[in-house]
């Protein structure tokens, strides 16, 4: 989900009244030390061994009709069902699925988290349930490598022979795709920074575009509060493989909180699903009652299913504790970027883009920090 960006369409004010861009507004992920790269690759590395070995398990199966039909039965509806649940469901499926319900488990674990979530998953598109035949399917692992480097992707037939496949440009023939539920996936990494932030004394909301306060003109005129709204956004040139679906977007806005603590709200933008399309979610993005400075920073970033979410909360922890300190506004984006595991190199979350110093001036097309943008906003201020 890397960005290779061009401004295309969406044109970026380079100045914006009142709004002086950060000196670190260039920061960028620290380049990796060897050990740290080493250990990304370990974990990168097993992670394709226990979704490769499964889909191996599945295309072999495929000449099963009861396996088939387990498969059609539970992919018709949205095309995305529960591997080890699909897998336990046929009798001559059971020890692979046994073998799922472990591999999830260390899957888990590499992730750097404890949880009982069971996130493997098996989907296709759902026009191509149809097709799925012993001669026809084939069946193909998420890797977990860099996506800017991935060109083609191996995948199985029935008769375990293997078929390379271009990883932007989707098949003809139906293909059955094993990897991690992207939207368990999410909600997980949510759960799990917001509690390592709380443990941290780091305060702040998770929001989704669903939570969105009442139209002022429904609202009792003492209840109104300031905030910022994201007007438009667009993700520019995402280069998402065909195998992965839509980007999952989010925000961190940084700060110090209006009781004097460091403070972090996460924004989840569900909406963006396609590369160089514009959004208009009129979704709040800041609430600055929420917060003591009057200024800002904000960072976009992508989830990816593999992501070392242990050291992607580290860094925002990090980070934001720096706030404590300071009863006015300072950058605290480029210290969340240079924080950023070491797997950035891999399937992690992806860093897209950031704003440093958004205040209630900072108002239509919004200068980014970085150069090619990633992300293109435009804000407004309104009491709602």
């Amino acid at each position: 989900m890397k960005k290779t960006a061009t401004i295309a369409a969406f044109a970026l004010a380079t100045t914006l009244a009142g709004i002086a861009a950060s000196p670190a507004a260039t920061a960028s992920p620290a380049q990796p030390s060897q050990a740290a790269a080493s250990a990304a690759n370990d974990r990168a590395v097993a992670m394709d061994g226990y979704k490769r070995h499964l889909a191996g398990e599945v295309a072999r199966r495929l000449g099963e009709q009861q396996f088939r039909d387990a498969l059609v039965r539970e992919l018709t509806d949205d095309g995305q069902a529960d591997l080890a649940a699909l897998l336990g469901s046929v009798p001559s499926a059971k020890g692979v699925a046994e073998y799922a319900r472990n591999a999830n488990s260390e899957i888990l674990k590499l992730k750097g988290v404890q949880a009982e979530e069971s996130l493997l998953q098996i989907r296709i598109d759902p026009k191509m349930v149809e097709r799925i035949s012993a001669g026809e399917a084939l069946v193909m692992a998420t890797p977990s490598g860099d996506e800017k480097t991935v060109r083609t992707v191996v995948a199985f037939d029935a008769k375990g022979r293997s078929h390379e496949l271009d990883a932007f440009k989707a098949p003809e023939r139906p293909v059955l795709v094993v990897g991690l539920d992207e939207q368990k996936s999410v909600e997980l990494a949510q759960r799990f920074v917001r509690q390592r932030l709380k443990e941290a004394g780091v305060a702040g909301i998770d929001r989704a575009v669903t939570e969105e306060p009442q139209p002022q003109a429904q609202q009792n005129a003492a209840e109104t509060r300031p905030v910022q709204i994201l007007d438009g956004v667009r993700n520019i040139n995402d280069h998402e493989p065909w195998y992965k679906g839509g980007p999952e977007i989010y925000a961190w806005v940084t700060g110090l909180g209006s009781d004097g603590t460091a403070r972090v709200d996460q924004v989840w933008m569900p909406y963006i699903q396609k590369e160089n399309a514009t959004y208009n979610p009129g979704q709040t993005l800041i609430e600055w009652n929420n917060f003591k400075w009057t200024s800002l920073d904000v960072v976009f970033m992508e989830h990816d299913e593999n992501a070392d979410l242990s050291g992607l909360a580290r860094a925002i922890v990090e980070a934001a504790l720096v706030a404590s300190g300071y009863g006015q506004y300072v950058p605290l984006a480029d210290k969340i970027i240079a924080g950023l595991p070491s797997g950035w190199t891999k399937d992690d979350d992806d860093y897209v883009d950031s704003y440093y110093n958004v205040s209630a001036n900072s108002r239509g097309n919004i200068p980014s920090a970085s150069n090619p943008p990633g992300m293109g906003i435009s804000l407004d201020y309104r009491w709602v």
